[in-house]
């Protein structure tokens, strides 16, 4: 038998735990959701999650405008690698109105966004939901590219939907309130548009994409006025009408004698 001293065996007991299990992972602390890099998604959502984890305001209204406006970013970048991906119609169609639409939104975002020192208190109401959305998107998938994008635009649109939670339970006023309330509506119709999309049923959005809705209606100008009626006519000066009196007084006669004119015979 070997017989070991103190610091041998601390030593071999060392090394015994530096080898570790062999069924134990190298790392278990990274989510399975990130590790998943080999769907056509896969980098904007990685990229999408990095600009809204940077995107910091200076309160919880302004943190929400920065966030989305790279949320919106996302869904583009999805939506354009969808479209080369031979899309059914219906999702083609989805795709574009996205595209034209978070655009759109962006311009609108981009415009309330605020000035001044980051809020990092502000970011991280955001955070449960955010880490919520970006691992449901990296999980979702489809039997077909159309499924997929379908099945991640889903969890996106949830997403939006719980950051509006957040900004208008922790003060958010004013434009940036209704634009909350405006993004909110919107992704409560496409989270029930793609939803009946999932289930087999046809495209039904009734919203028309924003380039087109924003765009003032044609009005027909008013008519050029004629010439009559911008210079009015000088009126014409109305015939004489005789009166009573003047009809019954002789007109003079110019070859009237002085004799006959005093005796009132002319």
């Amino acid at each position: 038998m070997i017989k070991m001293t103190g610091i041998g065996a601390l030593a071999l007991l060392a090394s015994l735990g530096a080898c570790g299990s062999p069924e134990q992972p190298a790392d278990d602390t990274a989510p399975a959701a990130e590790m998943d890099m080999d769907g056509p998604y896969a980098k904007s959502e990685m990229a999408m999650d990095k600009a809204m984890k940077a995107a910091v305001g200076v309160d919880a209204g302004d943190t929400w405008v920065k966030k989305m406006i790279a949320h919106h970013d996302g869904a583009i970048a999805m939506s354009r690698i969808v479209l080369g991906l031979e899309p059914t119609a219906d999702v083609a169609k989805m795709a574009q109105m996205t595209i034209d639409n978070q655009g759109a939104e962006i311009e609108a975002l981009k415009a309330l966004a605020r000035n001044g020192t980051a809020d990092p208190e502000s970011a991280r109401l955001y955070e449960a939901a955010m880490t919520e959305m970006h691992s449901e998107m990296m999980a979702a998938s489809g039997a077909t590219p159309s499924e997929t994008y379908l099945a991640k635009m889903l969890a996106h649109h949830r997403g939006a939907v719980a950051m509006s939670d957040i900004a208008l339970a922790n003060g958010a006023t004013g434009a940036v309130r209704a634009q909350i309330e405006e993004t909110r509506a919107e992704q409560l119709e496409e989270i029930a548009m793609v939803e009946a999309m999932l289930r087999g049923e046809p495209m039904t959005m009734q919203t028309q994409a924003k380039s087109a809705a924003a765009a003032p209606a044609a009005t027909a100008k008013p008519a050029a006025p004629k010439a009559a009626a911008a210079k009015a006519a000088p009126a014409k000066p109305a015939a004489a009408t005789p009166t009573a009196e003047s009809a019954a007084e002789p007109e003079a006669s110019p070859t009237c004698a002085p004799e006959h004119r005093a005796a009132g015979h002319c």
